[in-house]
């Protein structure tokens, strides 16, 4: 009976023993799974929100169709997580294909390289801080046409594992407006003013005329981009000093011409050029004139 009191004793102590180190085992896994590095990622991207390229354009000075993206990674312990974000807008303007990298972080440090991979070349910084945004602008190739894709991607390395991310945009054309504009480049005794036209529809005929300010010397020069069968004629009304500038020709839909006159004159400052207009073979006003310039805007 002795002898059975003993082992009965000796049993529950030795399951005793496995008992307490079976809860300081499993105690030492739940420390380990807590002070465990972990990372997630979360990656969007808005292109299925974007409208269709066939139906929408953009207006020259904007705004744009900007496709958008981010990634996240997460690291640390569940006790002090860490995190960083690159997010990116693209669009493109009448002559760039522009994205816009922001990069975040959660300990507000500065990350490293950031570069933007597109047209076959990359631009990158060496260096962008926490909650700041890196510009890169590629040129568009020439002839480009709406619904041409623009395939990039974006890598930030630093601060934990690198982020890269890739995507596709497709290209917006420009709505076609009719508009005339001039711009007084200098005003000083050599003269410079430059004109744009730019028709919604295909226009026949178009004369564009109006008048240089105190002019002197020589034919003023003249050159003319853009249009069809362009001709360029000066003539100086009585005995005055101002020289008239007539251009005519044709010009197809959403096609710009550009007007760059050069001259000389006897003095300088004030008002260079007198009203200027664009009329059809009906003697009409295609777009509203431009009143005289000056260099004082």
């Amino acid at each position: 009976m002795k002898t059975t009191r003993i082992l009965n004793l000796f049993s529950f102590l030795f399951a005793s023993a496995l008992l307490v180190v079976s809860c300081q085992k499993n105690d030492a896994l739940s420390d380990e799974n807590s002070a465990r590095v972990f990372a997630t990622v979360e990656n969007s991207s808005s292109a299925a929100a974007l409208p269709d390229y066939d139906t929408y354009c953009i207006s020259p000075d904007g705004p744009f169709v900007e496709l958008s993206g981010s990634k996240t990674v997460y690291w640390g312990n569940s006790a002090n997580p860490k995190w960083k974000t690159v997010s990116y807008v693209s669009y493109n303007t009448a002559s760039s294909f522009v994205v816009e990298v922001t990069y975040t972080q959660s300990q507000g440090n500065a990350s490293n390289t950031v570069s933007v991979t597109a047209n076959g070349s990359t631009q990158s910084v060496a260096s962008l801080a926490s909650g700041s945004t890196a510009t890169f602008s590629f040129p568009l190739p020439p002839g480009w046409s709406k619904g041409d894709t623009e395939t990039f991607s974006v890598y930030q390395e630093g601060q934990q594992s690198p982020i890269t991310m890739s995507d596709t945009y497709y290209l917006y054309e420009l709505c076609c407006e009719t508009l005339f504009s001039g711009q007084a480049v200098a005003c000083g005794n050599q003269r410079e003013a430059v004109y744009t036209f730019k028709t919604e529809d295909a226009v026949g005929y178009f004369k564009i005329q109006g008048g240089l300010t105190n002019f002197t010397g020589a034919d003023a020069v003249v050159e003319v981009t853009g249009g069809s069968n362009i001709t360029v004629s000066q003539s100086t009304p009585g005995n005055s000093t101002n020289r008239v500038i007539k251009v005519e020709g044709s010009a197809g839909g959403c096609e710009e011409i550009i007007i760059r006159i050069r001259w000389n004159s006897t003095n300088s400052g004030g008002i260079i050029t007198g009203s200027w207009s664009v009329k059809d073979a009906n003697g009409n006003d295609i777009a509203p004139e431009v009143a005289g310039l000056s260099c004082g805007g």
